[in-house]
């Protein structure tokens, strides 16, 4: 009896141990979930109009710090497109960090560099380049860095040049949430061959290597037409083949942008065509 007895008890020692230890294992994964939802609650993705917000906040401070003379509308129309980047950017692979309004902000004061240069005394090659009735091309566009922006400072004519399906989407979309007129997008792949030499500006930013922007640029402007390349201080530039191509005179415009708690040196290097 004695034996049978502690048999049994052997035995109803397994389905408790496996029991508790059960419990144990539901109670620490739900313990490790709750920990999960906690420590993951503030890095939930921004809704696009916060985002937008701040990345205007941002841009507004920087552009009256340089003492820049603010257009009508221009604030507006670049916080509608901040929201539409943060919209899509959180879809397709539009730029990185579309939610942060610091990268954002980045791209938007470089983007104006441009037209933020001319107020100082280096700047005056870029005076007036971009004022009505001229025509610019923006190779590459992308995410509208920087031809949408330009064309929301500026009252010249712009032509965004952009062959990727999603991205000529986006392109066309911003640009009426915008409301500018003075944008159109080619979403045809053109090589320097398909361009006429009808424009007075070109533009690129993170387009290609300098000798292929140069041959493009050379092939769409008119002559003594400016191309305007945005690069970094670092970056092979290629000047010779710039001058191979048919450009003259080329200048280096250095500036800084704030990213962040930093300031970016950056350049824009422009050509003038022969």
């Amino acid at each position: 009896m004695f034996h049978a007895k502690h048999r049994r008890l052997h035995f109803l020692r397994k389905p408790i141990a496996s029991a508790v230890a059960i419990n144990y294992r539901a109670e620490s994964h739900l313990f490790a979930s709750a920990m999960f939802r906690v420590k993951h609650r503030d890095k939930s993705p921004k809704e696009p109009a916060q985002v937008a917000e701040e990345t205007i906040a941002l841009v507004e401070r920087e552009l009256r710090e340089v003492g820049f003379a603010i257009p009508v509308n221009l604030l507006s129309k670049l916080e509608r497109f901040a929201a539409a980047l943060a919209l899509w950017g959180s879809k397709t692979n539009l730029t990185a960090a579309p939610d942060d309004p610091a990268e954002l902000a980045f791209h938007i004061l470089d983007s104006l560099s441009p037209v933020l240069l001319p107020e100082q005394p280096r700047g005056a090659k870029l005076v007036g380049i971009f004022g009505p009735g001229r025509r610019v091309l923006d190779l590459g566009s992308g995410a509208g860095f920087p031809g949408l922006v330009l064309a929301a400072a500026t009252e010249a004519n712009f032509t965004l040049l952009e062959a990727r399906r999603k991205r000529a989407s986006f392109l066309t979309v911003a640009a009426s949430e915008m409301s500018l007129a003075n944008v159109e997008v080619d979403s045809h792949h053109r090589g320097p061959e398909a361009l006429l030499a009808s424009f007075d500006v070109v533009t690129a930013r993170a387009f290609a290597q300098p000798e292929v922007f140069y041959q493009s640029a050379v092939a769409a402007l008119k002559a003594h037409g400016i191309a305007i390349l945005y690069a970094n201080p670092d970056q092979p530039l290629d000047q010779a083949a710039a001058a191979a191509v048919g450009f003259g005179e080329t200048e280096q415009l250095s500036y800084a942008v704030t990213r962040g708690k930093s300031r970016v040196p950056r350049l824009l290097v422009v050509s003038r065509k022969r």
